[in-house]
């Protein structure tokens, strides 16, 4: 699909030279390798979206300033356009655009970007997340099970806990539950059926629901 040349004015050229990078926008050289720029839109992807502006290289004297320096044609971002449209298809909450100045060489390459509804990865496999005027890679799997839940992918309640399924299916509150409740029912079959186990582990609404002390599964992390 071609990208669509847009023509601007001085004033919203200049307008765009005066961005500076934070939480929801970035400018970014088109030097910088496709790779390293899709850690970029993943982070505004993962978080609540955004602009990014290639084609924009910083002057660092002082007082530091953005210089326009775009693309010699819309060919020579190909590279570029194909490594993003692999892992961020435009019209799936991505748009593309090459923005022309008349008072400036070369097309600098807009992507909005919108608040994804999963998480997204970068060329290295990794998720990143923007906080600031930073891109910061997600590591550790509780940083990631705290995005999918931002997201509404899971929730807290839903996670498995490292505890015996015992302490659920064989605990007082579980076996009077049971009598009053499901008198014909057996535990653990009708726990899993409730998703209150997850493979050999209770979750930690399994936990808070049915055992004797849950506060001792879950530290720092409930008051019963």
């Amino acid at each position: 699909m071609p990208v669509t040349v847009l023509g601007i004015s001085e004033a919203e050229r200049d307008k765009i030279l005066a961005i500076e990078e934070t939480h929801f926008a970035d400018v970014k050289s088109r030097l910088i390798s496709p790779g390293k720029l899709t850690k970029t839109i993943a982070a505004f992807s993962n978080a609540e979206g955004g602009e990014l502006y290639v084609g924009i290289s910083q002057d660092h004297s002082t007082p530091r300033r953005n210089l326009w320096d775009g693309f010699p044609d819309a060919e020579s971002a190909n590279g570029h356009i194909q490594a993003f449209e692999g892992l961020f298809p435009p019209g799936d909450g991505y748009a593309y655009s090459f923005l022309r100045s008349a008072t400036s060489q070369g097309l600098v390459l807009k992507i909005d970007i919108a608040k994804s509804r999963e998480v997204k990865k970068a060329s290295d496999d990794r998720a990143y997340i923007r906080r600031g005027a930073q891109s910061l890679p997600v590591d550790t799997e509780e940083d990631l099970a705290r995005l999918r839940r931002n997201k509404g992918l899971t929730s807290f309640e839903s996670e498995p806990v490292s505890a015996a399924t015992q302490v659920i299916t064989n605990s007082a509150v579980t076996l009077e539950f049971m009598l009053q409740v499901v008198p014909t029912g057996e535990p653990e079959p009708w726990l899993r059926k409730q998703q209150l186990i997850q493979g050999d582990k209770p979750t930690v609404a399994g936990l808070i629901l049915f055992a004797e002390e849950p506060q001792a599964f879950l530290p720092k992390r409930s008051g019963i």
